[in-house]
């Protein structure tokens, strides 16, 4: 077998063997290019060293064993010595510098030959074939001899670099005039243009700085018409001071260097940079025309700095300083409304600020409350932070209100000030805010604590011998200073306002300089969007955590909010058993004497009630009212547990408008049974008596002691007014209920007065018991852990390490407590129609009520009739029930989060199943 067969392609024995399939190139007799034959004598060269004879010959070296050199010159001994004695010796040297200094220019003796003469020495030298290279006089005089193109009137260079820097600052010159009807500059000359220079580029030339001088006096006028208006807001105001000053330092600079321009080149390259910056100045301009309030104008600008995050670097460094020159009025407002500067005493800062508005309770002429508008805060304030704002300055208004000489209300008495409240853009910066933030907090704790203790020496009267000392040393050196003062008025300024520049005017030179030394432009700072949070919060937390845990204190133990509290639980949400019971018999008591007025007929005032459901006239009488339910709330009150323990309280003599006096009148808060106003259809209801509205227009009054509205707001009263008027109803329809006949003839009568019994029943105790227990028991446990967290920070001696909420987050769980109790009495807008099925099953019972009152002859039928609907509704509305029992997500829509406890009033009304079946 042959070898390349047996051969194994992946062997490594054989490597160096040639494959059987190669061939040799030079077995070929044809190869596919011929060889090259070159006739080499045949070519004539006109070189004395080309080769005369073929290439193979004379490049064919000679053979190496007959060839021979020529005969060698001796060489002489080397022994001997090649200087001779008889050398003269060497001149002197001579400085080839000064023998050139000596001969004078180079070019005196010597022409210097281009390569064309250099080859060619009889070559005559042309003029340049570009007219570009002939001078601006030849360009000139071409264009003049175009036809096709307009040549212009050239116009002498002095004069157009004047009049051309006169424009780009705004003025008039010999050139260029103001057209007030066309707010631009005209030319002199239409068709003036420099020498050397299209009319074209000429005409693009001058747009630049028409443009550049329009928009210097539109700047120019921005600002006059802004200080010159009475109603410009501070914000504008500041604006224009930042581009007053942005435009002198352009003059200022643009005049040093005027004498140095001696061409369009460096005329364009001087108002380079000064274009920019006007031209985004400008712009910042239209953007702030809709703005009409110091947060608006602020947060256009705050978004323009956004946008510059990632642009120039020069613009940015200066739209940041006026930023924070434009939000300064903002930053004071905030400043002063957070308690960290003095605020004006002419005009609160609540009326001078856009988020925050007052609302007065009309009706209740309660105190004013302070309500928060994110809307108006500045964008450059974050949510968070805002409502911290709001939120420190609300507890603060009470503190200056009620507790003037604490150190929160009045810091600077006790040696406190808190830094500036200011933007910084740096990360050194923040960290030093920072660390100013820890130490007015530290300053401002240890003089709460020594306030609290009694042991602050701060505010101690000022009057004395030593004021008195002060007082007539003033008085004695009154003419020397008077005269001291004319000699500082007489002497001429000792210094100029270009000698202070402000922050803006040295950042607009550095931009301006040329050189590259302009400052530390690239500096390593945080993004634009976080930067007010970083400059802004560590304060403000500061302040916040010191302000919460100093209200929290006072309003628990100064203005007894826990009572406050547990006297809304007593009485408008039906907690007290005693009152119950006495308003349910003043109001549907039969037995009890009438407070009607009949003729003839003495009343006694004593034990009365309105009888509703056993009379035939309603609306009762005011006097009625007051006859019926006179010392209902007092009598109940001062029978209660939650009398006793506020005399029992500690800090009960620290009570002082809202002080509970037993023999008094007035209960706390003002609380009293008033009428409520009720638009025209709903009185139309209230005057039946035997309809479900028929006490619609009664209602318990109370008006929270200021400052308890900071937590106990009129939103939180409407809640508690529409929660009592819904258990008012299930309290009247209890009575009824348990007041019905025990004995029927009839089997639906019976059967009706069981079912509806047993549904009332069940009803109002898932009402009472989770409806309304659970979700202020839950509230209830939030606030023990409050007290029980301050009463642990005062045996530490700490203030502000443990609580942190203020009455803010108070507020909101008390108001969630509220919507809770809503929602699961069904009293929630999104849950109308089930509450109105539930009303129409109120509303068969006390027809049923007044069934039994009547002999008629068709009362049984009528009662057959009512009992189907009622036992039909009942299934109804468990079905609706056990619906939302099992609806996903039911309850927790929209930012709430309720509890769906409606599978637990499920239960109760049929545990058994009969409805179902």
């Amino acid at each position: 077998m042959d070898d390349d067969l047996r051969y194994e392609a992946f062997a490594t024995e054989g490597l160096w063997k040639p494959s059987s399939f190669f061939q040799d190139p030079f077995a070929f007799d044809t190869p596919l290019f011929a060889p090259l034959q070159l006739d080499v004598p045949s070519i004539q060269l006109q070189n004395p060293y080309a080769p005369k004879e073929p290439l193979d010959r004379e490049l064919r070296l000679p053979d190496l064993d007959s060839f021979e050199f020529g005969p060698l010159p001796e060489l002489e001994s080397l022994d001997q010595s090649s200087l001779s004695l008889d050398t003269p010796p060497p001149g002197e040297e001579h400085d080839i510098w000064q023998l050139a200094f000596e001969d004078g220019p180079a070019n005196k003796d010597t022409v210097f030959y281009t390569w064309e003469t250099f080859e060619n020495s009889s070559h005559a030298n042309h003029a340049p074939p570009y007219i570009t290279e002939a001078g601006p006089t030849a360009f000139d005089a071409s264009l003049r001899k175009d036809e096709k193109l307009a040549s212009g009137r050239v116009l002498k260079g002095d004069i157009l670099l004047q009049s051309l820097w006169n424009l780009g600052l705004g003025r008039s010159s010999i050139l260029f005039s103001w057209d007030a009807k066309a707010r631009t500059f005209v030319p002199a000359v239409s068709d003036g243009r420099s020498s050397g220079l299209t009319l074209p580029c000429a005409k693009s030339l001058i747009t630049q700085f028409i443009l550049t001088g329009s928009t210097f006096l539109y700047l120019r006028a921005f600002v006059e018409r802004t200080f010159a208006s009475g109603t410009s807001i501070p914000a504008r105001v500041a604006l224009a001071t930042c581009i007053s000053s942005i435009l002198s330092t352009f003059e200022d600079h643009l005049g040093s260097h005027c004498n140095d321009i001696e061409s369009l080149l460096q005329l364009q390259n001087l108002f380079y940079r000064p274009r920019q910056i006007l031209m985004h100045t400008a712009r910042i301009v239209d953007a702030m025309k809709p703005a009409k309030s110091n947060e608006q104008l602020a947060s256009i600008l705050y978004q323009r700095v956004l946008e510059l995050e990632e642009g120039n670097e020069d613009l940015r460094r200066l739209s940041i300083v006026i930023l924070r020159k434009v939000s300064t009025p903002s930053m004071d407002i905030l400043t002063e409304w957070a308690g960290l500067r003095l605020g004006q005493d002419t005009v609160p800062t609540a009326e001078r600020s856009g988020f925050v508005t007052v609302e007065e309770d009309s009706e209740a002429k309660g105190p004013p409350e302070y309500n928060y508008n994110p809307l108006m805060m500045p964008h450059f304030v974050g949510p968070e932070d805002g409502s911290t704002i709001f939120e420190t300055g609300n507890s603060l208004r009470f503190l200056q209100h009620h507790h003037p000489e604490h150190p929160l209300a009045s810091p600077t008495k006790f040696g406190v000030k808190a830094p500036e409240l200011e933007w910084n853009f740096t990360w050194q910066d923040i960290e030093t805010v920072a660390a100013k933030a820890n130490s007015y907090e530290e300053s401002l704790r240890r003089a709460i604590l020594e306030f609290s203790t009694g042991s602050s020496t701060a505010a101690k009267s000022q009057t004395g011998p030593a004021l008195d000392m002060d007082i007539e040393k003033v008085e004695t050196d009154h003419e020397t200073m008077l005269r001291e003062s004319a000699n500082i008025f007489d002497q001429p300024p000792s210094y100029r306002s270009s000698s202070l520049p402000d922050e803006l005017q040295v950042i607009t030179s550095q931009l301006l300089s040329e050189s590259n030394d302009r400052g530390p432009t690239q500096t390593f700072s945080p993004p634009i969007d976080l930067t007010s949070t970083l400059s802004f919060r560590p304060l403000l937390a500061a302040q916040a955590k010191l302000v919460n845990a100093t209200t929290l204190r006072l309003f628990f133990r100064s203005h007894q909010l826990r009572l406050h509290l547990s006297l809304q639980r007593q009485y408008h949400l039906l907690g007290d058993g005693v009152f119950s019971s006495r308003l349910a018999s003043a109001l549907f008591d039969p037995e009890r004497e009438s407070a009607e007025r009949h003729k003839g007929t003495m009343r006694s005032g004593v034990h009365m009630g309105l009888q509703l459901g056993s009379r035939d006239t309603w609306p009762p009488a005011s006097s009625e009212l007051r006859l019926a339910l006179m010392g209902v709330l007092s009598e109940s009150f001062h029978s209660s547990a939650l009398y006793y323990s506020t005399i029992r309280s500690p800090h009960k003599n620290n009570l002082r408008d809202d002080a509970i006096d037993r023999n008094g009148d007035e209960m706390p808060g003002q609380l009293a049974f008033s009428i409520r106003q009720l638009s025209e259809s709903e009185m139309e209801k209230s005057m039946d008596p035997d309809s479900l509205s028929a006490l619609d227009f009664l209602r318990l009054q109370y008006v929270p002691p200021s400052p308890l509205n900071l937590v106990i707001s009129s939103t939180s009263l409407e809640k508690y007014d529409y929660i009592f008027r819904f258990l008012l109803r299930l309290l009247r329809i209890l009575f009824v209920v348990s007041h019905l006949p025990r004995e029927f003839e009839d089997t639906e009568s019976r059967h009706f007065r069981m079912e509806a019994h047993h549904f009332i029943t069940t009803t109002s105790s898932y009402i009472f018991q989770t409806g309304i227990a659970d979700h202020w028991t839950a509230f209830s446990s939030f606030v023990s852990n409050i007290e029980t967290q301050l009463a642990e920070e005062d045996e530490a001696g700490e203030l502000g390490t443990r609580v942190t909420s203020g009455l803010e987050a108070l507020k909101s769980a008390h108001e969630q407590c509220l919507d809770s109790i809503l929602f699961s009495l069904l009293l929630r807008r999104r849950q109308k129609k089930v509450m109105s099925l539930l009303e129409e099953i109120f509303d068969q019972i006390l027809l049923f009520a007044k069934i039994t009152r009547d002999d008629k002859d068709d009362r049984e039928k009528q009662v057959k009739d009512l009992y189907a609907k009622l036992r039909g509704k009942i299934r109804v509305f468990i079905s609706v029930i056990k619906g939302l029992t099992g609806k996903r997500g039911y309850g927790k829509g929209k930012g709430t989060s309720e509890e769906n406890t409606l599978d637990r009033l499920g239960v109760l009304l049929e545990m058994n199943g009969y409805y179902g079946r």
